[in-house]
Protein backbone atom coordinates (compact mmCIF):
# COMPACT_ATOMS: atom_id res chain seq x y z
CA UNK A 1 0.00 0.00 0.00
CA UNK A 2 2.93 2.58 0.79
CA UNK A 3 4.02 2.19 -3.12
CA UNK A 4 0.90 3.13 -4.09
CA UNK A 5 1.02 6.27 -1.58
CA UNK A 6 4.48 7.23 -2.69
CA UNK A 7 3.10 7.04 -6.65
CA UNK A 8 0.43 9.20 -5.87
CA UNK A 9 2.29 11.77 -4.33
CA UNK A 10 5.08 11.79 -6.85
CA UNK A 11 2.59 13.85 -8.78
CA UNK A 12 2.29 17.02 -6.86
CA UNK A 13 6.01 16.36 -5.87
CA UNK A 14 6.92 17.49 -9.16
CA UNK A 15 4.99 20.45 -8.56
CA UNK A 16 7.77 22.05 -6.19
CA UNK A 17 7.98 25.75 -6.98
CA UNK A 18 11.06 28.32 -6.92
CA UNK A 19 12.46 30.48 -4.08
CA UNK A 20 14.77 33.66 -4.20
CA UNK A 21 16.13 36.86 -2.84
CA UNK A 22 18.18 39.95 -4.02
CA UNK A 23 17.45 43.69 -5.29
CA UNK A 24 15.48 45.56 -7.47
CA UNK A 25 15.37 48.51 -9.18
CA UNK A 26 11.79 50.23 -10.44
CA UNK A 27 11.68 50.91 -14.36
CA UNK A 28 10.30 54.18 -15.88
CA UNK A 29 9.06 54.60 -18.79
CA UNK A 30 5.55 54.15 -20.09
CA UNK A 31 5.04 49.84 -19.38
CA UNK A 32 2.24 50.71 -17.01
CA UNK A 33 -0.11 53.04 -19.12
CA UNK A 34 0.75 51.43 -22.85
CA UNK A 35 1.33 47.67 -21.65
CA UNK A 36 3.98 45.58 -23.04
CA UNK A 37 3.71 41.89 -24.93
CA UNK A 38 5.41 39.18 -23.02
CA UNK A 39 6.69 35.81 -24.60
CA UNK A 40 9.34 32.96 -24.62
CA UNK A 41 9.98 34.61 -28.62
CA UNK A 42 13.33 36.27 -28.37
CA UNK A 43 14.63 33.86 -26.49
CA UNK A 44 14.30 31.43 -29.26
CA UNK A 45 17.47 28.61 -30.06
CA UNK A 46 19.06 30.09 -26.88
CA UNK A 47 20.40 27.67 -23.76
CA UNK A 48 20.07 29.10 -20.52
CA UNK A 49 21.14 27.32 -17.18
CA UNK A 50 19.29 27.78 -13.53
CA UNK A 51 20.45 26.25 -10.72
CA UNK A 52 17.47 25.74 -7.72
CA UNK A 53 17.94 24.95 -3.72
CA UNK A 54 15.45 23.41 -1.71
CA UNK A 55 14.71 22.96 2.05
CA UNK A 56 12.15 20.38 2.17
CA UNK A 57 9.98 19.24 5.37
CA UNK A 58 8.05 16.28 5.01
CA UNK A 59 5.57 14.56 7.71
CA UNK A 60 3.86 10.65 7.14
CA UNK A 61 1.77 9.00 9.45
CA UNK A 62 0.35 6.22 9.31
CA UNK A 63 -1.86 3.73 12.45
CA UNK A 64 -0.44 5.88 14.94
CA UNK A 65 3.50 5.72 13.67
CA UNK A 66 4.65 9.13 12.55
CA UNK A 67 7.87 10.05 10.78
CA UNK A 68 9.62 13.32 9.46
CA UNK A 69 12.37 14.26 7.74
CA UNK A 70 14.13 17.82 6.50
CA UNK A 71 16.29 17.60 3.52
CA UNK A 72 18.06 20.36 1.57
CA UNK A 73 19.22 19.81 -2.27
CA UNK A 74 21.18 22.04 -5.18
CA UNK A 75 20.45 20.50 -8.54
CA UNK A 76 21.43 22.23 -11.91
CA UNK A 77 18.89 22.52 -15.49
CA UNK A 78 19.67 23.52 -18.68
CA UNK A 79 16.46 25.76 -20.55
CA UNK A 80 16.59 25.58 -24.00
CA UNK A 81 13.67 27.38 -25.81
CA UNK A 82 13.29 25.52 -29.05
CA UNK A 83 10.75 27.69 -31.17
CA UNK A 84 8.12 29.77 -30.74
CA UNK A 85 5.91 29.35 -33.86
CA UNK A 86 2.40 28.02 -35.23
CA UNK A 87 0.76 28.78 -31.81
CA UNK A 88 3.19 26.30 -30.50
CA UNK A 89 5.88 26.83 -27.90
CA UNK A 90 8.94 24.21 -27.48
CA UNK A 91 10.99 24.37 -24.52
CA UNK A 92 13.84 21.61 -23.66
CA UNK A 93 14.89 20.72 -20.11
CA UNK A 94 18.57 19.35 -19.51
CA UNK A 95 18.95 17.93 -16.26
CA UNK A 96 22.32 18.44 -15.17
CA UNK A 97 23.30 17.51 -11.59
CA UNK A 98 21.88 17.34 -8.38
CA UNK A 99 23.08 16.57 -4.36
CA UNK A 100 20.83 15.83 -1.64
CA UNK A 101 21.86 15.69 2.13
CA UNK A 102 19.11 15.16 4.78
CA UNK A 103 18.98 15.89 8.49
CA UNK A 104 19.23 12.50 10.56
CA UNK A 105 20.28 12.05 14.68
CA UNK A 106 21.29 15.85 14.62
CA UNK A 107 23.58 15.67 11.73
CA UNK A 108 23.29 16.57 8.22
CA UNK A 109 24.03 13.68 5.62
CA UNK A 110 24.79 13.72 2.15
CA UNK A 111 23.14 10.94 -0.55
CA UNK A 112 25.57 9.20 -2.95
CA UNK A 113 22.77 8.01 -4.97
CA UNK A 114 21.83 9.93 -8.08
CA UNK A 115 18.92 10.46 -9.69
CA UNK A 116 17.72 8.84 -12.52
CA UNK A 117 17.18 12.02 -14.13
CA UNK A 118 20.85 13.34 -14.20
CA UNK A 119 21.59 12.93 -17.73
CA UNK A 120 18.17 12.91 -18.97
CA UNK A 121 16.25 15.78 -21.57
CA UNK A 122 12.36 16.59 -21.83
CA UNK A 123 10.95 18.38 -24.34
CA UNK A 124 7.66 20.30 -23.80
CA UNK A 125 5.21 21.34 -26.72
CA UNK A 126 2.79 24.20 -25.15
CA UNK A 127 -0.41 25.97 -27.29
CA UNK A 128 -1.09 29.74 -26.69
CA UNK A 129 -2.98 28.69 -23.36
CA UNK A 130 -0.10 26.93 -21.50
CA UNK A 131 -1.62 23.48 -22.41
CA UNK A 132 0.55 20.01 -22.99
CA UNK A 133 0.11 19.23 -27.03
CA UNK A 134 2.97 16.69 -26.47
CA UNK A 135 6.39 15.75 -25.44
CA UNK A 136 9.53 13.34 -25.63
CA UNK A 137 12.63 12.68 -24.22
CA UNK A 138 13.19 10.65 -20.89
CA UNK A 139 13.80 7.71 -22.38
CA UNK A 140 15.16 5.74 -19.57
CA UNK A 141 12.80 5.98 -17.46
CA UNK A 142 10.59 3.02 -17.30
CA UNK A 143 7.15 2.47 -16.51
CA UNK A 144 6.08 2.51 -13.27
CA UNK A 145 5.28 -0.94 -11.57
CA UNK A 146 1.92 0.19 -11.41
CA UNK A 147 1.08 1.17 -14.55
CA UNK A 148 1.87 5.04 -15.07
CA UNK A 149 4.04 6.33 -17.43
CA UNK A 150 6.82 9.07 -15.45
CA UNK A 151 7.79 10.43 -18.29
CA UNK A 152 4.35 11.33 -19.07
CA UNK A 153 3.53 12.79 -15.37
CA UNK A 154 6.36 14.52 -15.40
CA UNK A 155 6.09 16.49 -18.54
CA UNK A 156 2.69 16.93 -17.56
CA UNK A 157 3.84 18.29 -14.02
CA UNK A 158 6.34 20.71 -16.04
CA UNK A 159 3.99 22.28 -18.44
CA UNK A 160 1.35 22.99 -15.88
CA UNK A 161 3.63 24.33 -12.99
CA UNK A 162 7.24 25.52 -14.33
CA UNK A 163 5.97 26.48 -17.54
CA UNK A 164 4.91 30.44 -17.59
CA UNK A 165 1.73 31.45 -19.80
CA UNK A 166 1.85 34.62 -20.70
CA UNK A 167 -1.20 36.20 -22.88
CA UNK A 168 -1.08 37.38 -26.00
CA UNK A 169 -2.46 41.15 -25.43
CA UNK A 170 -0.16 43.58 -24.05
CA UNK A 171 0.59 43.46 -20.21
CA UNK A 172 -0.22 46.35 -17.87
CA UNK A 173 0.71 46.83 -13.89
CA UNK A 174 -2.46 45.16 -12.17
CA UNK A 175 -2.94 43.69 -15.28
CA UNK A 176 -4.46 39.39 -14.00
CA UNK A 177 -4.67 35.95 -15.51
CA UNK A 178 -5.50 32.24 -15.07
CA UNK A 179 -3.91 29.46 -16.18
CA UNK A 180 -5.68 26.16 -15.88
CA UNK A 181 -4.38 22.84 -16.63
CA UNK A 182 -6.10 19.04 -15.41
CA UNK A 183 -4.07 15.61 -15.74
CA UNK A 184 -5.96 12.70 -15.75
CA UNK A 185 -3.66 9.36 -15.32
CA UNK A 186 -4.89 5.96 -15.54
CA UNK A 187 -2.85 3.03 -14.33
CA UNK A 188 -3.60 -0.82 -13.72
CA UNK A 189 -4.52 -0.25 -10.64
CA UNK A 190 -6.39 2.89 -10.67
CA UNK A 191 -7.09 6.46 -11.68
CA UNK A 192 -6.04 9.64 -10.54
CA UNK A 193 -7.13 13.33 -11.58
CA UNK A 194 -5.19 16.38 -10.82
CA UNK A 195 -6.16 20.24 -11.38
CA UNK A 196 -3.85 22.92 -11.27
CA UNK A 197 -4.81 26.44 -11.37
CA UNK A 198 -2.47 29.19 -11.29
CA UNK A 199 -3.58 33.24 -11.16
CA UNK A 200 -0.77 35.69 -12.32
CA UNK A 201 -0.89 39.14 -11.45
CA UNK A 202 1.27 42.23 -12.61
CA UNK A 203 3.06 43.86 -9.69
CA UNK A 204 5.56 46.07 -11.40
CA UNK A 205 8.31 46.64 -14.70
CA UNK A 206 11.34 46.50 -12.49
CA UNK A 207 15.66 45.83 -12.98
CA UNK A 208 16.56 42.63 -11.42
CA UNK A 209 20.21 41.85 -11.66
CA UNK A 210 20.70 43.52 -14.30
CA UNK A 211 17.35 42.35 -16.38
CA UNK A 212 14.81 44.59 -17.25
CA UNK A 213 11.44 42.13 -15.88
CA UNK A 214 8.05 42.26 -15.68
CA UNK A 215 7.31 41.21 -12.15
CA UNK A 216 4.64 39.04 -11.60
CA UNK A 217 2.79 37.98 -8.34
CA UNK A 218 1.45 34.25 -8.55
CA UNK A 219 -0.81 32.25 -6.84
CA UNK A 220 -1.35 28.66 -7.17
CA UNK A 221 -3.68 25.76 -6.07
CA UNK A 222 -3.18 22.08 -6.79
CA UNK A 223 -6.32 20.01 -6.50
CA UNK A 224 -5.77 15.83 -6.42
CA UNK A 225 -7.98 12.88 -6.15
CA UNK A 226 -7.53 9.41 -7.02
CA UNK A 227 -9.15 5.48 -6.61
CA UNK A 228 -8.68 2.46 -7.15
CA UNK A 229 -8.03 -1.13 -6.13
CA UNK A 230 -4.63 -2.91 -5.35
CA UNK A 231 -3.14 -6.20 -4.15
CA UNK A 232 -0.64 -6.55 -1.46
CA UNK A 233 0.15 -9.59 0.80
CA UNK A 234 -2.76 -11.23 -0.97
CA UNK A 235 -5.04 -9.34 0.69
CA UNK A 236 -7.23 -6.76 -2.02
CA UNK A 237 -7.26 -3.05 -1.29
CA UNK A 238 -9.78 -0.37 -2.18
CA UNK A 239 -8.38 3.09 -2.00
CA UNK A 240 -9.19 6.56 -2.33
CA UNK A 241 -6.82 9.73 -2.26
CA UNK A 242 -7.59 13.20 -1.74
CA UNK A 243 -5.07 16.24 -1.19
CA UNK A 244 -4.35 19.74 -1.87
CA UNK A 245 -1.32 22.11 -2.33
CA UNK A 246 -1.43 25.71 -2.18
CA UNK A 247 1.54 28.34 -2.77
CA UNK A 248 2.03 31.83 -3.73
CA UNK A 249 5.55 33.62 -4.68
CA UNK A 250 6.61 35.76 -7.24
CA UNK A 251 8.30 35.54 -10.71
CA UNK A 252 10.69 38.20 -12.31
CA UNK A 253 10.76 37.85 -16.24
CA UNK A 254 13.27 39.21 -18.49
CA UNK A 255 10.75 40.43 -21.63
CA UNK A 256 13.55 41.70 -23.69
CA UNK A 257 15.11 38.16 -23.41
CA UNK A 258 12.26 36.06 -23.11
CA UNK A 259 12.87 34.34 -20.30
CA UNK A 260 12.71 33.97 -16.16
CA UNK A 261 15.39 35.01 -14.47
CA UNK A 262 14.42 34.39 -10.48
CA UNK A 263 11.14 33.58 -8.87
CA UNK A 264 10.15 33.36 -5.30
CA UNK A 265 7.30 30.46 -4.03
CA UNK A 266 6.30 28.63 -1.31
CA UNK A 267 4.84 25.20 -1.37
CA UNK A 268 2.45 23.05 0.98
CA UNK A 269 0.60 19.97 -0.33
CA UNK A 270 -1.41 18.08 2.26
CA UNK A 271 -2.76 14.46 1.51
CA UNK A 272 -5.00 12.05 2.62
CA UNK A 273 -5.48 8.76 1.60
CA UNK A 274 -7.84 5.97 2.96
CA UNK A 275 -7.55 1.79 2.29
CA UNK A 276 -10.42 -0.43 2.60
CA UNK A 277 -10.06 -3.93 3.05
CA UNK A 278 -12.11 -5.37 1.27
CA UNK A 279 -12.42 -8.23 3.22
CA UNK A 280 -12.90 -7.10 6.71
CA UNK A 281 -13.88 -3.56 5.39
CA UNK A 282 -11.37 -2.27 8.07
CA UNK A 283 -10.42 1.29 6.75
CA UNK A 284 -6.61 2.94 7.46
CA UNK A 285 -5.60 6.56 7.06
CA UNK A 286 -2.30 7.48 5.55
CA UNK A 287 -2.09 11.02 6.06
CA UNK A 288 0.91 13.32 4.32
CA UNK A 289 2.25 16.65 4.37
CA UNK A 290 5.16 18.39 2.46
CA UNK A 291 6.24 22.32 2.83
CA UNK A 292 9.02 23.50 0.32
CA UNK A 293 11.24 26.34 -0.56
CA UNK A 294 13.28 26.61 -3.37
CA UNK A 295 15.55 29.01 -4.72
CA UNK A 296 15.51 28.98 -8.52
CA UNK A 297 18.05 31.93 -9.96
CA UNK A 298 19.96 31.86 -13.37
CA UNK A 299 23.70 31.16 -13.61
CA UNK A 300 26.24 31.21 -15.85
CA UNK A 301 27.14 27.64 -17.62
CA UNK A 302 30.59 27.83 -16.08
CA UNK A 303 28.67 27.50 -13.07
CA UNK A 304 27.24 24.01 -13.18
CA UNK A 305 29.46 21.49 -11.92
CA UNK A 306 30.79 18.82 -14.69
Amino acid sequence: MKRVIILLLTVSLFASMFIGCGGEKKLVGDYAVSGLKVSYGPAAGKTLYYRSDSDDLTEFSEQGYSSSTLSKSTSYESFTVDFVKNDTTSITYGFLHEEVGVFQNGAFQNQDEESEMIGQELTIFVDPEGKLIDWSGLEDLEIDESGIDRGEMIASNYSSIFFDYFPTEPLKIGSTWTRENTMDISTKEGEMHQNTTKVYTVKDFVEKNGHPSVKCDVKITLLNTGEGMVEQDDKSYAYFNEGKGEGKGTIYFDFEGGYPIYTTFNWIVDFTITSVDQTTQEENEFKYYNEQKVTYNLVDKSQVPE
